[in-house]
């Protein structure tokens, strides 16, 4: 008897527990849903105007190290500067007169009076995004022409394999919203060219300021911890 009383009060107990439990269940506010991580403002920009995609991320950089280098240019002769494993190379009379020329996007093609005198220049490269990247300052820009020959060029070296199957361009990093924007879009001379032997990538430059070797190494951030965002969109990787 006292064994049947003992589980009929446990019975009780059991159920009266489960009530309350319902009833707990019933009454809490449910628990926010987990909210996806945004790594930056420009994902939640993109996923509100049509969507994130896969591709287009770069894994973390190479290397924390950073170079510098102050320059002379005498623009009245041809020269090539070296920084590091990357070059620039001007032909005579290319550069613009940074006192008269201006600067921006609606000048590339402007016409402009050549440089007559020496111009120091500062150049600083790195790693970014896990690719190689140049900044230049002062900001200039170069003499428009039709002539190859005549184009101001610039080669860098990647700090990963490049692939033959891919496309490598060079993007400039404009200053205005820290945007790399591929400029061959809309101008093929700017287009690059792979030297796959030295893993180096070259192309025309109408002015300096920041490069950024891109990339076609797909990385999901979502799936990989060890990319980095990086959002392709009509032709442009949006911020970084």
């Amino acid at each position: 008897m006292r064994v049947s009383t003992l589980v009929r009060w446990c019975t009780m107990l059991t159920a009266a527990g489960a009530l309350a439990a319902c009833a707990d269940t019933a009454t809490s506010p449910r628990p926010a849903a987990a909210r996806p991580r945004l790594a930056n403002s420009y994902e939640q920009w993109l996923l509100d105007n049509g969507g994130l995609s896969r591709d287009g991320r770069g894994r973390p950089n190479k290397t924390d190290s950073v170079w510098t280098k102050d320059f002379v240019v005498d623009p009245t002769v041809a020269s090539q500067i070296r920084l590091g494993d990357h070059l620039v190379s001007f032909p005579a009379n290319s550069i613009c007169d940074p006192a008269t020329s201006g600067y921006g996007e609606t000048l590339w093609d402007a016409p402009c009076t050549p440089l007559q005198q020496p111009i120091t220049i500062h150049a600083t490269w790195q790693s970014k995004l896990g690719h190689a990247f140049i900044q230049f300052s002062p900001d200039i820009r170069f003499v428009p022409t039709s002539d190859p020959s005549q184009y101001v060029t610039i080669t860098m070296k990647d700090l990963v394999p490049l692939d033959s199957t891919g496309h490598y361009p060079i993007f400039w990093l404009r200053p205005s919203d820290s945007t790399f924007v591929d400029e061959s879009m809309a101008d093929s001379s700017e287009s690059s060219v792979m030297d796959l032997d030295g893993n180096k990538v070259s192309r025309r430059l109408k002015h300096f300021s920041g490069y950024l070797v891109g990339a076609t190494e797909v990385c999901d951030a979502s799936l990989d911890s060890s990319c980095v965002s990086v959002l392709s969109f009509s032709g442009y990787l949006v911020g970084y």
